[in-house]
């Protein structure tokens, strides 16, 4: 929060701390139903970092004249069908992409998105989380201190209640202010592009060998210790997910890589790790074990690689090595990386909201024959109509 804006304390709802709903929906369902206009300010509170799956674990909602509801979800899902159909309509969510995919998972759909937090961003926001946006533009200090929260505990305190009702008690006026604004900086366009664009996007892929991330966290290259650091992942995961933990609880990600590292070569090295000497470690004795074992008797030729790259992330070689790999490729990647921040300082946005880097990527790599053709390969590589349009002009010079 920056020291200059001058914001007052809102440590509660207006109309005071809400209950939680969670059998009773059919009294929030029938006011949603009847809201004006079809606008619902949403957000979710999950337990990441806690609990194994991404769920929703508390559903925030309120339409513009309605009383705050606080739902919980956990063991109705199947009974939510009447609230999908009465938020059937505009939702305002910041970082909406952050809430979509647990909302979908309880078969809640929005017909619109509003992001406030995208609108920040297209209006050059240095800062845009919810407090800072609430602050600046109606003056009053959202309290975070219970971000990191184990929302799925029962029952919710009304500390939690006042914290999560809050973060939808002022969505619908936030709404305002930076449509408004949007649209004296002539960016009401884009904003609106940029949404639908959230709305419609299709969840991320996983990622392909995602135990890598314990490799380079303990710096691990060997063959035979990366095999068993994917081992022991998988080992850990069936684990978490039996136990509904996040993995990290059962077992530190940095310490996979580094009891991969020590190559143990016996059930009693292992027991005797001191990385598993804590009484509630030792019952992992066994499993790894069995992780451990299996990769030493994976054949030579099975090792996994020593570098990956996850195709579904990132098809290309690192920029740094394009000169020599691919070196008009290399040309077009310097080219374009100037143009794009030159104009992205321009418009006083950040250059990865005027054109992602995979899309500055993937043009530079391919190429293009023309300015129709420089159209086309932003369109295929998912740039919207407005970026095209402010983009085109800049980055046909480089061809």
């Amino acid at each position: 929060m920056s020291e200059d804006i001058d914001a007052r304390p809102l440590n509660e709802p207006f109309d005071g701390i809400p209950p939680i709903t969670h059998d009773d929906v059919a009294t929030a369902v029938a006011t949603l139903a009847q809201s004006p206009g079809k606008v619902f300010a949403l957000d979710t509170e999950r337990a990441m970092g806690i609990r194994y799956s991404d769920r929703a674990y508390l559903v925030q909602v309120k339409s513009e004249n309605s009383p705050i509801y606080l739902i919980d979800p956990v063991g109705v899902e199947d009974k939510l069908g009447p609230l999908a159909d009465a938020l059937s309509g505009e939702w305002i969510l910041h970082s909406a992409d952050q809430d979509l995919p647990s909302l979908r998972e309880l078969g809640l759909e929005p017909t619109k998105v509003f992001d406030t937090e995208m609108a920040a961003l297209l209006l050059g926001y240095d800062h845009t989380s919810l407090q800072h946006l609430v602050a600046d533009l109606l003056g009053w200090y959202l309290a975070k201190e219970h971000s990191n929260a184990d929302w799925s505990e029962r029952p919710l305190g009304p500390d939690l209640r006042a914290y999560a009702a809050l973060d939808v008690q002022l969505l619908h006026e936030l709404r305002d202010s930076l449509t408004e604004m949007l649209k004296n900086a002539g960016r009401f366009d884009w904003f609106e592009q940029e949404c639908e664009e959230i709305r419609m996007r299709p969840p991320k892929p996983p990622k392909a060998q995602p135990w890598r991330r314990a490799a380079r966290q303990a710096g691990v290259k060997d063959q035979r210790a990366l095999a068993m650091i994917e081992q022991l992942w998988k080992v850990r995961d069936e684990i978490a997910k039996s136990r509904d933990l996040n993995p990290s609880k059962v077992f530190p990600t940095k310490l996979v890589g580094e009891l991969a590292s020590h190559k143990l070569r016996s059930y009693a090295d292992l027991k005797r790790s001191p990385l598993l000497r804590r009484r509630e470690r030792q019952k992992l004795v066994a499993p790894f074990w069995e992780a451990i074992d299996a990769a030493w008797h994976t054949p030579e030729s099975e090792l996994p690689a020593r570098k990956f790259r996850d195709p579904n992330r990132d098809p290309f070689p690192p920029t740094n090595r394009w000169d020599s790999v691919n070196p008009e490729a290399g040309r077009r990647w310097h080219a374009i990386r100037d143009r794009i921040f030159s104009l992205a300082d321009e418009l006083g946005i950040r250059q990865d909201v005027l054109l992602k880097p995979i899309v500055q990527k993937t043009v530079a790599w391919n190429g293009w024959s023309s300015t129709s053709d420089l159209h086309r390969a932003l369109t295929a590589a998912g740039a919207r109509p407005w970026q095209i349009e402010l983009t085109v002009p800049v980055l046909a010079q480089t061809a």
